[in-house]
């Protein structure tokens, strides 16, 4: 895994898709937790992304339902705080990227439906913060990997 206490670097797919992987599912074996191997994962390493939306309006919609929140920490490193201290202090994106009103990033790993981290551009800096998407359309932009920053 990397080491991300120097700082993060948000790399632009090179080859334009991040292959996913499907989370990894247990069950209770005589009173144990045993993890049941998934084969579709076994040549996809676990890796660390991001996201990036723009924000779009808010919606009308009178649905209801659940969503995942998101989380504060995703593990080796990478808290919320130390996100934000970085994307404030710098620009890690390895593109030409000029931050909107507005715009929302996700970072997470590449297992479908992981915990996640979640920014919203306000005021000229990225805070941790979330739409909630039954209130509010985002349209998804553009997708990376992170790296760490040398």
């Amino acid at each position: 895994m990397c080491d991300f206490t120097k700082g993060i670097k948000l790399c632009s797919c090179e080859n334009g898709t991040i292959k996913f992987r499907e989370q990894e599912f247990y069950k209770m074996v005589k009173n144990e937790l045993v993890k049941i191997p998934n084969k579709k994962n076994e040549n996809i390493p676990i890796i660390f992304i991001w996201r990036l939306f723009k924000f779009k309006s808010k919606n009308n919609s009178n649905e209801i339902g659940r969503y995942m929140l998101p989380t504060n920490d995703i593990g080796n490193g990478l808290d919320a705080e130390w996100i934000a201290l970085n994307l404030n202090l710098e620009n890690c994106f390895d593109f030409d990227y000029t931050p909107d009103e507005g715009d929302n990033l996700f970072i997470q790993t590449n297992e479908i439906a992981s915990a996640y981290i979640s920014f919203i551009f306000t005021n000229g800096q990225w805070t941790i913060e979330h739409y909630d998407p039954f209130t509010w359309d985002i349209k998804h932009i553009k997708d990376g990997i992170i790296k760490e920053n040398k």
